[in-house]
């Protein structure tokens, strides 16, 4: 009888481990395949510096790129700390739609956020840049993703830009 049990323990074992070998899926797909889903993440904090040799924009301000998964609906919280330079933030969907945003409208000149709510999934691209060509320095970068809207979803002045904009990042 135990001979019976381990040798259906066996088959059932074999069975069901097929002869296909396991394909892991690709980066950023769950098991089925399919592009995953961004979940809430963050705060994520991003130490950096903005330095000759750095990518600059056309009109030469340099600029740090950090990309973020965000889905249709959830929203993209960034705020850019410096000391060194006027902080300038650029949020960019994945098709291109962009927003602007220079707090020193409101005498800000160390800190700019941007809270955005995504209005299509994909990789959402923010850049770190300054108000002028040639600032440099260090800065504090945090950005999260979460699925309300949150709490200080007005503060910090956000500009539509031109749908035809590109600062050639």
């Amino acid at each position: 009888m135990l001979r019976l049990t381990l040798s259906l323990f066996i088959v059932l074992a074999l069975v069901s481990c097929g002869n296909e070998p396991e394909v892991p899926a690709p980066p950023g797909a769950d098991a089925t395949g399919t592009e995953a889903a961004a979940a809430p993440a963050g705060p994520e904090i991003v130490e950096g510096q903005l330095l000759g040799g750095d990518e600059t924009l056309e009109s030469g301000e340099y600029v740090d790129i950090v990309e973020v998964l965000v889905r249709d609906g959830q929203w993209l919280r960034v705020e850019l700390l410096s000391g060194d330079f006027d902080p300038y933030l650029i949020v960019r969907s994945p098709t291109g739609n962009q927003t602007d945003v220079d707090d020193s409208q409101q005498g800000n000149l160390t800190a700019s956020k941007a809270i955005v709510q995504a209005t299509e999934s994909g990789e959402w691209m923010i850049g770190v840049t300054t108000y002028e060509p040639g600032e440099s320095g260090g800065y504090t970068l945090t950005y999260e993703v979460l699925d309300q809207r949150p709490a200080d979803a007005d503060e910090g002045r956000q500009i539509e830009a031109e749908e035809d904009y590109d600062p050639s990042v």
